[in-house]
């Protein structure tokens, strides 16, 4: 059996990660003058409230002797290692593991260590890690994990509301005009993560439960397979808004489909900003670019 990494930036529930002995990286994280190592050091209810508040908070990433230090070990022991990181277009970290897996790679020859970028943000990239650590813990070799994972990444597909989108600009992850306008116009905008790995706005809603028909509307457009794969409703410190929504989904695919609430965590919630309720689910390859 082959070694699973994900990251903060999946937000893996910890039911699958207990379930499926995935290795989660915690990126850390400041909160004013507060620095945090991960989010356990925090109820993250409380930091959306802060968020709410005003204060400001940041991400950082790990640099490439993190990494080592981190994967180090499995590598000695002969273990192979899959590493599911977040949509590498939002992050420079990617390039600072890539830098280190190229370096263990010549070190350890003998061993097999993959990183895969998910091109894709929280439950997102974390239902691919859930899905190849399903097949890893069936028996599914190293390599065709690696071949699965990469022919699948873009079958999982995230859609969400934010409630305010300075949040995302503020983070670089979305222009300055599109921000200034979605709050002149105090909407919600629908965004959505493409396959290239970057978000893209695709709507705006007035009103919270005019956004979540939306993101239903889109689950039933565009979601496949739906009784095979579990459904996850995640929210930014919103766990009312986010059981409203799983309970229009229910009602709308029936009490069959499985779906998951959990609150994202400090690594996409920095950026997304409280308010926001996202639904991620298995579907038809990501359409917008």
């Amino acid at each position: 059996m082959s070694i699973i990494f994900s990251d903060s930036g999946c937000d893996i529930l910890p039911k699958f990660v207990k379930e499926l002995d995935i290795k989660i990286i915690s990126y850390p994280f400041t909160l004013e003058d507060d620095e945090y190592l991960n989010d356990s050091d925090i109820d993250l209810n409380f930091f959306y409230e802060q968020l709410k508040k005003g204060k400001i908070s940041k991400t950082a990433s790990l640099n490439p002797h993190a990494y080592a230090e981190i994967f180090e070990p499995y590598l000695k022991e002969g273990k192979d290692i899959i590493y599911i990181h977040f949509s590498g277009a939002l992050s420079g970290t990617f390039a600072h593991c890539k830098t280190a897996v190229d370096e263990l790679k010549e070190k350890y020859p003998n061993c097999h260590i993959d990183i895969i970028d998910s091109r894709n943000i929280s439950v997102g990239g974390g239902m691919l890690a859930i899905e190849v650590a399903k097949r890893n813990v069936e028996g599914m070799p190293h390599n065709e994990l690696v071949l699965w994972a990469n022919q699948n990444k873009n079958q999982f597909s995230t859609y969400f509301y934010v409630d305010d989108l300075k949040f995302l600009k503020r983070g670089g992850r979305i222009g300055a005009a599109t921000a200034i306008v979605g709050s002149m116009l105090q909407i919600k905008p629908i965004l959505h993560c493409a396959s290239s790995g970057s978000l893209k706005v695709l709507n705006k809603a007035i009103g919270k439960r005019k956004a979540m028909s939306e993101l239903v509307g889109y689950v039933k457009k565009y979601g496949k397979d739906l009784k095979d794969f579990p459904m996850f409703v995640m929210h930014c410190g919103d766990e009312q808004n986010a059981e409203v929504l799983k309970t229009m989904l229910q009602e709308t695919l029936g009490p069959s489909i499985k779906i998951y609430v959990g609150i994202v965590g400090s690594t996409v919630g920095t950026h997304a900003g409280p308010g926001t309720v996202a639904v991620f689910f298995h579907g038809e390859q990501l359409i917008v670019e």
